[in-house]
């Protein structure tokens, strides 16, 4: 089948990986221009040549040039992947057979963005990659078919991140070959049970101390590389925290926020009736560094107190 596609993330690449190991004929990549401000940007230079496929760079598919480009490869199939812009009906439509996205969550739940994220915030225990066709509204389409994805009390962004990679390309071996065989599944969406997950920014990773544990753990961890991560100031520094080890489920007698013990690498701060055991943080621009040398390198002492969020709404 002929196919176009559009993305500019390790996910889009997963899946341009298994449709040239399937046969599929993809005629023309479509990315973004290169920028420092996206976060899971990669270069498809290499993997476009490798196979000899157009790779065009733009900023949005939704151009008369791009759109004339498009209809001149005869797609059978489109696929917008990782692509943080709409794509317009007319672009849509150039697909004989189907027009298609994927979003890492389980649709309709968790539309919208950062769902990543939000699905490690809000502690899920699973959440899904959905496949679906494009429509003009946000990952509203009908549905091509979802794969289950657990996320493991350890998991993190990062790792998180690698299981939708792996996901992608269990859904492209699924359902390349019901398309070459004209199977199309179509299931809609229940509009009643959809959410709305909103665009996260890097200022909105300010760490609550005064939040449990838990909620600590699961902020830090959700927004750990490769998004801009959780931060907290100390000192006057701002403090980017990479990394925490699963809270006990222990309670503790601590101030929120307070340095409260330093065991080897790791670094114990006080939260709502617990304590968080930092693992790695970056103290600004600097290199990262295991969150017990802030005591070396830094002279953190015990006792000294991260700013809560909460102490700035006064």
């Amino acid at each position: 089948m002929r196919v176009v596609f559009i993305t500019h993330n390790e996910v889009g690449q997963a899946c341009l990986e298994e449709l040239v190991e399937l046969g599929a004929d993809v005629r023309g990549v479509y990315t973004r221009p290169e920028r420092t401000g996206i976060v899971d940007q990669v270069d498809l230079d290499g993997f476009a040549e490798q196979h000899g496929i157009p790779l065009e760079r733009v900023d949005t598919v939704n151009t008369d040039e791009v759109k004339a480009q498009i209809a001149a490869q005869q797609p059978d199939l489109l696929f917008a992947v990782g692509w943080s812009r709409l794509v317009d009906r007319e672009v849509v439509d150039l697909a004989d057979t189907a027009a298609l996205g994927m979003h890492p969550a389980p649709l309709p739940r968790g539309r919208g963005r950062a769902p990543l994220a939000w699905s490690i915030i809000k502690g899920l225990d699973e959440t899904a990659l959905s496949m679906f066709h494009l429509v003009e509204e946000a990952d509203a389409g009908d549905l091509v078919g979802q794969r289950p994805i657990p996320i493991d009390d350890a998991d993190d962004a990062t790792s998180l991140y690698e299981k939708v990679v792996d996901a992608a390309r269990r859904l492209i071996r699924r359902y390349y070959p019901m398309f070459e065989a004209g199977d199309v599944p179509r299931t809609p969406q229940e509009d009643a049970e959809a959410t709305w997950w909103p665009k996260r920014e890097p200022h909105h990773g300010l760490i609550d101390w005064t939040r449990p544990p838990r909620e600590v753990y699961d902020w830090i961890r959700g927004q750990t590389r490769p998004y801009p991560g959780a931060y907290s100031r100390l000192d006057g520094r701002r403090v980017t925290v990479w990394a925490a080890n699963p809270p006990a489920e222990t309670t503790a007698f601590v101030k929120p926020g307070e340095v409260v013990y330093r065991d080897g690498d790791a670094l114990g701060v006080g939260a709502w009736e617990g304590v968080v055991e930092l693992t790695e943080v970056q103290v600004a621009d600097d290199e990262p560094i295991p969150a017990g040398a802030l005591v070396d390198r830094y002279g953190v002492d015990l006792g000294d107190t991260f700013e809560n969020a909460r102490d700035l709404l006064g």
